[in-house]
């Protein structure tokens, strides 16, 4: 060591020393830049940019050599042999570009070819070194410590292979000067220890060439190839820096303007990102440079997709603290350019808005939009799904029907939006009943539908016990009072019918419409009730669906008829009017109480033409009477809420010639207050036809007095339930009398319906009633039985049927039309 120290110290000069390592920097400095160029691009532009890596890198350490060289002073002339100086330029050109091209060389044995790369130009330095001092002549004898010698190859060839491996491709400013470093270290180490393992011994009988090239000579060579070489490799290493930084420029403001996040590997590891990743991910670009980018941000993808066999996929980018991102992802692979080696370039969409989105439209597709409950289709999907597990585990399925009592009744007094109100806040608190054994569905309307799941109860009182407990909790979550406004709160009730399976059906439609039938027995009895399905009411269903059908038959072929109970004077009995009452006698059925087909054809709709077809039959007939005596019909509270009604009934008159004012419209106070507004309309446009407008069963309906007060009515009819129990009963014939003076006060005409009995007659008659209609004065007939009446000049029949010695008046609350 001291003896490099010396040799260094005493023999050389060290302003030339430092000359030769600026230069040698300066061609390896160069030297580096290239060979990052040489790393990327197509086969032929990378053996281009090799050999001048080569020859700018032998060349600067050639020079760094020779000028070290002129600046030892070894005591004696000396001269160098051109040939063999030559061939040690050519020795450090192809040994470098042949270390640089193994080093360059990308694949699974990356690290061996950088090191083996790096030995190559290490003992290539070495070779060209003592080519060089071999060109050295002198008049005497040169020997070599060769210890020392051996030293400075090893340590030429270390520092080679460590130059070679820290600086990797030389994409970085890091890479590139530990690159640099280490081989400015693995030139000078090499080069000054082999000076100090020089010996030169004077002997003048040594032979000096005469064809040597002198020191100045060599000088001026020198710094001719090197200023030469570290300029044209200065030179292109630059022009070819800006015009990648321009392309690099235009590409990084493409880049930057996608919304899509960008990513550019090569063999796997990032080497550019544009902002959108960087916004994404919330990192710095220097950050992400050079990790394994499938490995670091995207471990889970597919196999296929890593090989690039598959190119999209929809995965999770993963972020710091374990989180992960929903993206999509495209992959296209780059070929080589003249700029660029093999590139792959990953696009990365933010699924979260769209993953939000499909969330949404899912939700909107499943649920109820009012109420967010579930909808009717996804209620059914749940109901297949949960009968199937019930197949497999033999544990029974119910399912409830639940529908809000006078719901429309709501909404006819505080309009829709206050019906919408309170569907939403009943939703929400029927949503709060969910859980994994139940499911609520909204399917229309203030309909919904309850699935329960009874787990492991298979006990059937267990299970009964169960559905009674959930549909309490239903009733009294509906029962609680809903805010409509400041002045009013509304309180409803429901209607829930219950079916289980497999006992009550064998499959979903089969179950729901049992559900659907024990609500409607609740309906019919009031309401705010449960009630559980019963193969009786299937019968029920039956032969009410049966006796729909027929009726229908019945209408369109004429089947139906009228018959006429008689309004008669109280004191002389003299008929002053006819009820038209209807009829029905089914061929296979037999007759058909009023009672019982009524209600069928108000729910089913054909209450509509049933109506206006005795409407109609009855004018008709009344028109050809010679007598005119009044004609009264009856309204169902299904017509009187459609408005073309007033058209009706005027079309009908002008078709049978009948004198509007002839006919009476009998209505219940039932019917009108299912929609007030609408009904005072429809009769105030009746009324100006002329028609007269009797109140139908007045006093027990809702409100009577601001009934009377409101709505156009000519006639009050004494209910026959008040006049039944005039005989012993107080209070009945209290309220008879109030009605009739009530009448006489208001000029309103007044009849009292179901008198059977002398005493009951005389009773109205001492009260001033002076209109009746019941059994004692005339049972419903068909007209021919009165045509001695209508018709006077008709003979009377001789006999006629017994009127029956008792009997009620049957009404039907539910409708319009007379059902006696």
């Amino acid at each position: 060591m001291y003896r490099i120290y010396d040799c260094l110290a005493t023999q050389h000069d060290i302003v030339l020393v430092l000359v030769a390592i600026a230069i040698g920097l300066g061609g390896i400095h160069t030297a580096f830049n290239l060979y990052a160029r040489a790393c990327m691009g197509r086969l032929q532009q990378r053996f281009a940019w090799l050999f001048l890596t080569g020859v700018v890198t032998g060349g600067g350490i050639w020079a760094t050599h020779f000028i070290a060289m002129l600046a030892y002073d070894p005591v004696l002339p000396v001269g160098y042999e051109p040939v063999l100086t030559a061939t040690s330029l050519v020795i450090a050109i192809g040994a470098t570009m042949f270390g640089f091209s193994i080093a360059s060389v990308a694949g699974p044995h990356l690290l061996l070819s950088r090191l083996v790369g790096g030995l190559v130009v290490g003992l290539g330095i070495s070779a060209m070194h003592f080519t060089g001092m071999m060109a050295m002549s002198v008049p005497g004898v040169i020997s070599w410590h060769m210890d020392i010698v051996i030293a400075a190859i090893l340590m030429g060839a270390v520092f080679g292979m460590i130059s070679l491996w820290l600086a990797g491709p030389a994409r970085t400013p890091k890479q590139k000067l530990l690159g640099k470093v280490n081989l400015t270290i693995a030139v000078a180490t090499m080069h000054f220890s082999a000076m100090g393992a020089l010996i030169v011994t004077p002997d003048p009988t040594v032979p000096v060439p005469a064809q040597l090239i002198s020191q100045q000579y060599l000088a001026i060579g020198v710094a001719i190839v090197a200023a030469l070489l570290i300029a044209i490799g200065f030179v292109t290493a630059l022009v070819d820096r800006q015009m990648r930084a321009h392309i690099n420029n235009r590409m990084h403001i493409l880049g930057d303007s996608a919304i899509e996040a960008l990513v550019l590997t090569q063999n796997g590891r990032i080497i550019d990102v544009n902002e959108s990743f960087l916004r994404l991910t919330g990192t710095k670009q220097h950050d992400v440079i050079d990790q394994d980018f499938l490995a670091r941000w995207l471990p889970e993808t597919p196999l296929a997709f890593q090989q690039g066999n598959l190119n999209y996929v929809e995965t999770s980018l993963r972020l710091e603290n374990q989180k992960e991102l929903p993206v999509e992802v495209i992959r296209r692979e780059i070929p080589a350019d003249d700029i660029a080696d093999d590139t792959t370039i990953f696009g990365l969409r933010d699924l979260r808005e769209r993953y939000a989105a499909e969330k949404h439209i899912r939700f909107l597709a499943e649920h109820d939009s009012l109420t967010k409950l579930l909808n009717r289709t996804t209620f059914n999907d749940r109901l297949s799904e949960a009968l199937q597990e019930s197949d497999e585990t033999g544990v029974p399925t119910t399912v409830m029907c639940v529908d809000f009592d006078h719901f429309k009744e709501l909404n006819d007094s505080f309009g829709h939006i206050a019906g919408d109100h309170a569907l939403r806040e009943l939703g929400e608190r029927l949503g709060k009943l969910i859980s994994d054994e139940l499911t609520i569905a909204r399917v229309g309307g203030d309909e919904f539908v309850v699935l329960l799941h009874h787990q492991n109860r298979t006990n059937p009182n267990s299970i009964k016990t169960h559905t009674q407990e959930v549909a309490q909790k239903i009733l009294d979550c509906i029962a609680l009072p809903i805010f409509i406004n400041q002045e009013n709160r509304a309180k409803l009730s429901a209607s829930i019918g219950v079916a289980h399976y497999p006992q009550d059906g064998a499959d979903a439609e089969s179950i729901l419409f049992h559900a659907d039938l024990a609500m409607y027995r609740v309906k019919q009895s009031g309401g705010n009730d449960v009630v559980f399905y019963s193969s009786e009411m299937d019968e029920e269903y039956r032969f009410k669906r049966q006796l729909a059908s027929n009726l229908r038959v019945a209408l369109e072929n004429e089947q139906l008829e009228l018959y006429y109970q008689p309004q008669c004077h109280a004191d002389d009995k003299e008929i002053q009017s006819f009820e038209a009452l209807l009829r029905w006698k089914d061929a296979e059925l037999g007759q058909v109480p009023p009672g019982r087909f009524i209600p069928i054809a108000e729910e089913t709709g054909l209450i509509i033409p049933l109506g206006e077809w005795v409407l109609r039959t009855a004018c008709f007939e009344a028109a050809g009477w010679d007598k005119p005596l009044g004609i009264g019909v009856n309204l169902s509270a299904v017509q009187l809420q459609k408005h073309e009604l007033p058209e009706v009934v005027a079309a009908i008159l002008e078709e049978s010639g009948l004198d509007p004012k002839r006919l009476e419209l009998e209505v219940t106070e039932t019917a009108l207050i299912h929609n007030p507004a609408r009904s005072m309309k429809i009769l105030s446009d009746i009324k100006k036809l002329g028609v007269r407008i009797a109140m139908d069963d007045f006093g027990t309906g809702y409100s009577s007095l601001a009934t009377l007060q409101n709505f156009p009515v000519d006639r009050i009819k004494i209910d026959q339930s008040f006049v039944t129990k005039l005989v012993g009963n107080a209070q009945a014939g209290a309220i008879v009398r109030a009605v009739i003076n009530l009448s006489r006060d208001l000029a309103l005409d007044v009849i009292a319906e179901g008198v059977e009995t002398d005493e009951q007659a005389n009773f109205l008659t001492d009260h001033d009633c002076r209109a009746v209609q019941g059994y004692m004065f005339g049972h419903p007939r068909p007209i021919s039985d009165y045509a001695h009446i209508v018709h006077p000049q008709t003979p009377a029949p001789e006999t006629a049927p017994e009127p029956a010695k008792s009997g009620k008046k049957p009404a039907n609350r539910h409708s319009g039309i007379e059902t006696v």
